[in-house]
């Protein structure tokens, strides 16, 4: 019993880093010293775990042949979306409704279309510079970014035209997860043409840098 215990424990500290002590020990009807103990004795650092899982966020290259259904709003549209079928690379946000505010906006001069997907209520702004700006201002202040990923696709039809882009085309799709004190509390999606693009990253930043090619 104590195996199975201890098993599962580790099961779900594997599965989703982002779960707190707390969370683990209510899902495994146990005690935080309980959980606390079993990470240790399996030399498990939850902090170190959050890490990793970010790094594993890497720029994926490869172009993806399946047209992704994006449901373009080119005015700033915020509406609930269920967490597992949007956001399936954070487990904990499976059966939770997020807020989803979209629009198509310019980003460092690239025109793009953004995303913002989030548990948190979000502050409501006629024109905000940054979907981020909606996020509670206690979110705001320790903002983190947790990782990013990138991709190449197909631009979609409505997604093509809302960019301008000519079909067919590429666009890549970057998506950043942010944090705060190592818990997700946000998930950024950003899509834009792929031709004349350039994806920078610096130790000095904490995110890519986007712009246009000269």
């Amino acid at each position: 019993m104590e195996q199975s215990k201890k098993g599962q424990v580790i099961a779900l500290a594997k599965a989703d880093p982002f779960l707190t002590v707390k969370d683990l020990a209510k899902e495994a009807a146990t005690t935080t010293r309980y959980v606390r103990t079993i990470l240790s004795e399996a030399q498990l650092s939850l902090h170190e775990m959050r890490r990793s899982y970010a790094r594993r966020l890497q720029l994926n290259a490869g172009v993806i042949e399946l047209q992704e259904d994006v449901s373009v709003q080119e005015e700033l549209t915020i509406t609930k979306v269920v967490g597992g079928k949007v956001v399936p690379d954070i487990p904990s946000w499976a059966e939770l409704e997020l807020f989803q505010a979209s629009i198509v906006r310019r980003s460092s001069s690239v025109l793009c279309y953004v995303q913002l997907l989030t548990p948190e209520q979000l502050t409501i702004s006629v024109k905000p510079h940054d979907l981020r700006e909606l996020l509670p201002e206690w979110c705001r202040a320790k903002l983190e970014i947790g990782g990013q990923k990138a991709m190449i696709q197909r631009a979609p039809e409505g997604l093509a035209a809302a960019l301008a882009l000519p079909e067919p085309s590429q666009i890549v799709k970057l998506m950043t997860f942010l944090t705060v004190d190592d818990r997700p509390v946000a998930v950024e999606l950003k899509w834009f043409g792929l031709e004349g693009m350039i994806l920078q990253w610096s130790k000095l930043q904490p995110e890519l840098e986007v712009r246009l090619g000269s």
